[in-house]
């Protein structure tokens, strides 16, 4: 008689499984959790791959860029989303980052999309909550070729929690000890109540291998750039704010802005065209020089001070043109 211990799925089951919840328009969001280097990448891409016929492309769908994810998630219908470092995705840590909300919400409003959602990440609970109730299979690789799969648990009568995680937390404690105890014993993972089966898979070909690495590459980089780009922009930006605002206000004068340029390192010039520039815009018919308040002695001093370092830095003249009359 077969018990709860021997439940094995293969690959293809399981990929049939997930076109059936695809055709009975339910999404299917997995996510795939174990050490580095055991191989959840490669479960990730065996479950996509079965999928080529129907739409898997993975230039296009194995991404790792929270924006990627959003993309992907709510323009596609009947898709696939390949999340290969989830952990820049939906990491709890970072749940006040705008992004991650975005993320959460589009995963929730896009439901009837009917995508297949596959998201790779060290450890499960690094996931935030709110995430974590929309996963659908968690598969936990044990080791290389080898993976238990996860499900919650359906309409829990004493907890709002599905996974059980308390409970289960328990049992993995016990198995721990029990394992520690013996070391020839093996952790039963039948035991946790959000149990399911175990699955089998094959590694990748040496050419599946150079392209996954190869897209990885690439978009990695890309993911890189844009980050530091995003960050450059937001060290830039409260400055540039702060002096606008200050400016609106009737708070500062040619020499303030002349000495906050210095002290920030910013190009005055530069500076002076954002800021006419942005009265535009607004349709302000007003430039800069019609809200700068008259200098201080004080200011004039100070910028003076400035001036004369600058000065024996880089010249005389490189300091009287960066400083031009408005």
């Amino acid at each position: 008689m077969p018990t709860k211990a021997n439940v094995i799925w293969t690959i293809r089951e399981l990929t049939e499984c997930l076109r059936q919840r695809q055709l009975n328009k339910f999404d299917a969001n997995i996510g795939i959790s174990g050490k580095r280097g055991n191989g959840k990448s490669t479960v990730a891409f065996k479950i996509l791959n079965s999928f080529k016929k129907d739409g898997f492309i993975q230039k296009k769908h194995q991404v790792y860029q929270r924006e990627d994810v959003i993309e992907l998630l709510s323009n596609q219908k009947f898709s696939f989303c390949w999340d290969d470092e989830a952990i820049n995705s939906g990491y709890k840590r970072d749940f006040q980052v705008r992004g991650q909300n975005d993320l959460i919400k589009i995963i929730t409003n896009y439901r009837d999309n009917y995508n297949i959602y596959c998201s790779a990440l060290p450890f499960f609970y690094t996931l935030d909550k709110g995430l974590r109730e929309l996963i659908f299979l968690h598969i936990h690789v044990i080791e290389r070729g080898f993976a238990v799969l996860l499900m919650p648990l359906e309409d829990p009568i004493h907890s709002q929690d599905p996974w059980d995680t308390i409970n289960n937390q328990k049992i993995e404690l016990k198995e721990n000890k029990r394992v520690e105890r013996n070391p020839d014993l093996k952790f039963r993972y039948h035991k946790l109540s959000t149990f399911a089966g175990y699955v089998y898979f094959g590694d990748m070909t040496e050419k599946q291998k150079r392209i996954y690495n190869l897209i990885k590459q690439q978009k990695r980089q890309k993911a890189l750039e844009t980050e530091s780009f995003s960050k450059k922009a937001k060290e830039e930006t409260p400055f540039i704010e702060k002096l606008y605002a200050s400016l609106k206000e009737g708070k500062i004068s040619r020499d303030g802005m002349i000495q906050a340029c210095m002290l920030n390192g910013e190009k005055y010039t530069s500076l002076l065209s954002q800021l006419n520039a942005r009265l535009t815009n607004e349709g302000n018919t007003k430039r800069v020089q019609d809200y700068l308040i008259a200098s201080s002695p004080k200011e004039r001093s100070n910028v003076l001070k400035e001036m004369k370092k600058e000065r024996d830095n880089i010249g005389k003249e490189e300091v009287l043109d960066a400083v031009p009359e408005l």
